[in-house]
């Protein structure tokens, strides 16, 4: 069995053996926020939550083996055990998970992409918008402010453009960062794309901390798949379905051959 079936079928019986003990806020918070990470199968936040379970663990088992109240001790010595096996094999394991959901498009008749970014994640950005002008995306079709022939015309007021523009006939890319969640003008981004009920899907930069409360907090559904951009095996996998999206959006066709190369060379731009 995989080590992400593993968890899957582990779960209930860690958080059952957890929560009879203590209904502590913070450890029954880190082993919620694990059941969101099976579900969404985002591997950095099982590893965060997996690595505080691991330490109240550490801190906490002599006092629940030496507690008259707890029936069954050695279930605590078990689950110590499991949920520290888990966290050292998920560190070295690449997860092997779906990545991003390919759900049939809501129309065929989209204007534009709309990639919502910090300027200061340029790299990651370019890198997206190359990406998509490979598949056959027209400038025309793309907003993205880091980019000349992509940005919105001298003139117009930058808000009233993007809320003219972003609607449901508008395909949101959102590449969430640190600096992302620290900007009022992405999150603004973020609002307007919300709001209008735009089909999106997030992309996240390789030091984007899942834990912080902004991103908990904001307006996205922090249970959507999405993407880590890391040049791994996990993120080629999300480039292809990706790519199958866009292409059934917009209607676009690209050979296998040309997809490869614009596979590598996404990936090699996306290397630290």
């Amino acid at each position: 069995m995989d080590i992400y079936r593993r968890l899957k079928t582990e779960f209930d019986g860690i958080d059952s053996t957890i929560k009879e003990y203590t209904d502590d806020g913070y450890i029954c918070n880190y082993l919620n926020k694990l059941k969101d990470s099976i579900k969404t199968s985002d591997r950095e936040l099982m590893i965060y939550c997996l690595e505080a379970i691991d330490k109240w663990y550490a801190e906490n088992l002599d006092d629940i083996l030496h507690n008259v109240y707890v029936v069954n001790p050695e279930s605590h010595k078990k689950t110590k055990k499991l949920v520290h096996d888990l966290l050292e094999t998920i560190k070295i394991t690449e997860l092997v998970i779906p990545t991003i959901e390919n759900k049939e498009p809501k129309k065929n008749n989209l204007k534009k992409v709309f990639l919502s970014h910090s300027s200061v994640d340029k790299k990651y950005g370019d890198a997206l918008r190359a990406l998509l002008i490979g598949l056959g995306l027209k400038n025309s079709q793309l907003v993205y402010t880091s980019y000349a022939a992509n940005k919105i015309p001298v003139g117009e007021n930058i808000f009233d453009y993007l809320r003219e523009n972003i609607g449901s006939n508008v395909f949101v890319i959102i590449l969430l960062s640190n600096h992302y969640l620290n900007s009022v003008a992405c999150l603004n981004e973020m609002g307007a794309a919300w709001v209008v009920k735009s089909d999106y899907l997030c992309f996240y930069t390789p030091d984007f901390d899942f834990s912080n409360p902004k991103y908990s907090q904001c307006a996205l559904d922090t249970r959507k798949m999405g993407a880590v951009l890391k040049p791994n095996s996990n993120c080629r996998t999300s480039m292809l379905e990706f790519k199958n999206i866009i292409c059934k959006l917009f209607n676009l066709d690209v050979d296998e051959k040309s997809w490869s190369s614009l596979l590598d060379e996404f990936i090699e731009n996306i290397k630290q």
